[in-house]
């Protein structure tokens, strides 16, 4: 195992350089610095094995398993900037209850709709969600049936901020990230060749008896309060319903859309 030099080792959470890192909590300046933090060695190898930026390698020597450090030796031929801390401060960045050991701030990749902006088997489109947890675990789904990605409209929570990017567990590197606007999303969609689909409580056909396998799916879902606007709605070929049995009306949005995704896993097999 490497032998860490001590006195390269911040002890201090004051340090200029752990305040930078700290700083990506905050969803202004991942926004300016086009950066983020990530943590965890599944979701660093992640990263690593699909060729994202690694910018800053973040190690708590003291922690690293042989199986982390031989993951920190493998990303410092990257050759990223390095920042060793104690386990205090390290802990001092971290979104995890249990103590970790490595972490890097990462390049973030979004794309914006164009003619070159095709699907293979499904986008999700998402306006207005609000909770990381669901957006995160959305991706991490989309990841799982073999989609292509998720675009976001409107005042929606944030791809890149920690609770999304842990709950998506390596998939905000595999799948693709879109912005665009309510416009460039209606022009996009009617143009794209996609299975426009919608979910909603009103919808007219269980969601199970879709087509899903005849052309890509672009699936609209709406945000955890509203659902679909009228004009989302006008922009579907089908608006399909998943059955209640119970008192709730409604299901959480992450549940909803992961069991519509693998219906359309379901019907490509």
């Amino acid at each position: 195992m490497r032998q860490f030099d001590q006195s390269t080792i911040i002890s201090s959470r004051a340090n200029d350089r752990v305040k930078q890192v700290r700083a990506l909590r905050n969803r202004h300046e991942r926004e300016t610095t086009k950066a983020f933090f990530a943590e965890g060695p599944r979701i660093l190898r992640a990263a690593l094995e699909t060729g994202a930026d690694i910018l800053l390698l973040v190690l708590c020597p003291e922690r690293l398993s042989p199986e982390e450090e031989q993951l920190a030796e493998q990303i410092n031929r990257r050759q990223p900037q390095l920042l060793e801390v104690t386990a205090s401060v390290f802990d001092s960045l971290s979104f995890r209850e249990e103590g970790q050991s490595i972490g890097a701030v990462v390049q973030q990749k979004w794309e914006i709709l164009s003619s070159g902006t095709v699907g293979r088997r499904c986008w999700v489109t998402l306006h207005g969600i609000q909770h990381p947890g669901n957006l995160g675990t959305i991706i991490r789904t989309n990841d799982a049936i073999g989609g292509d990605g998720v675009i976001l409209s409107g005042r929606s929570t944030d791809p890149y901020n920690p609770v999304a990017v842990r709950g998506s567990l390596g998939s905000i590197f595999t799948q693709r990230v879109v912005s665009a606007d309510s416009a460039q999303l209606a022009n996009w969609a009617k143009a794209s060749g996609c299975n426009v689909i919608g979910a909603s409580s009103d919808g007219d056909l269980d969601f199970r008896e879709a087509d899903y396998a005849s052309r890509p799916i672009l699936l609209f879902m709406g945000n955890e309060r509203g659902g679909l606007s009228p004009e989302q709605l006008d922009l579907c070929d089908t608006v399909v319903r998943i059955p209640m049995g119970g008192y709730v009306e409604s299901l959480n949005l992450a549940i909803a859309a992961g069991l519509i995704l693998y219906e359309v896993l379901r019907q490509n097999q």
